[in-house]
């Protein structure tokens, strides 16, 4: 006699059937009758837009049903969409410049639409904590791998080219979007009413990593309101295990902004260098008689 499975195992196991198919099974796979990308490879922004527009319509149709950071089930979806392996196209040095840049910045502003997909504040207690604070620690990466190729872009153009008013508003930009990324995941940290101590302690630990890392791209004034606030997360968050991870920060943020410091003053030091005159290959009165 045949056996069947009760009613409730059936959706897991199809997810689970789903997800765990092999790359060379897996041409198309679905979640919750959904399309969304192949996890079993690197995602870029065109694949990050794909999963939210599933996930949108997911989420209106059915109750907490968004994949979780660590579910049996969703795992692997979340997983990929927070994998380092993402960044490896955008980190591909034969792959031209600008393209990579923009690809970047294509990809950060999907993840905060995943974002405020994840975030609820409405609720009194977050239903999906530890993914929205998973996803924030993960876009501060992107925010950084994105600061980084903007610096080298920069670094390409001409003088006169980094003079440009619109090139200028477009660096402003990028630096201020930073700001307020950077200034939010550390507002996430009071929010102690909304996510529980488990996931504020392991968000705390992810930011000690991923800050550094954008801290000395941000503009002078921002650093030392990052340095203030980290160090006063340090002294006065309600939980000991988070002002231990803040007070491994506070050195590596200082040491930071003390050789940032140096490198400036160094560069006011430096005798400004008089301008070249241009080569003048008019041809001479004489000779034009």
């Amino acid at each position: 006699m045949l056996t069947t499975l009760p009613r409730r195992l059936c959706l897991p196991l199809a997810i689970l059937l789903l997800v765990l198919l092999t790359p060379v099974q897996a041409t198309e796979l679905f979640y919750l009758g959904q399309k969304i990308p192949d996890i079993h490879k690197p995602w870029n922004s065109a694949d990050y837009q794909q999963l939210l527009e599933a996930l949108n319509k997911v989420d209106n149709t059915q109750l907490n049903a968004l994949p979780r950071r660590s579910g049996e089930f969703t795992g692997p979806i979340y997983q990929r969409m927070v994998s380092e392996e993402n960044f490896r196209p955008q980190l591909n040095i034969y792959a031209p410049l600008e393209l990579r840049q923009n690809e970047a910045r294509e990809a950060l502003f999907r993840l905060k639409e995943l974002m405020r997909l994840y975030f609820d504040f409405r609720a009194v207690q977050q239903p999906y904590a530890a993914e929205a604070l998973g996803l924030m620690s993960y876009s501060l990466r992107q925010q950084a791998v994105l600061f980084t190729l903007t610096t080298e872009f920069w670094m390409t153009l001409s003088e006169s080219e980094q003079s440009n008013p619109v090139r200028l508003q477009g660096l402003h930009e990028t630096k201020a979007a930073a700001a307020m990324l950077t200034s939010s995941a550390l507002d996430y940290l009071g929010l102690t009413k909304q996510f529980g101590r488990e996931e504020l302690v392991l968000y705390s630990a992810e930011l000690s990593k991923q800050l550094p890392e954008l801290f000395i791209h941000l503009s002078g004034e921002v650093r030392e309101t990052l340095l203030q606030r980290v160090e006063q997360l340090a002294q006065q968050h309600a939980y000991a295990e988070v002002q231990a991870n803040m007070r491994e920060l506070q050195p590596v943020l200082l040491s930071i902004q003390q050789d940032v410091q140096e490198k400036l003053a160094a560069a006011a030091a430096q005798p400004r260098k008089a301008p070249t005159r241009s080569l003048d290959l008019s041809v001479p009165v004489e000779s034009a008689q």
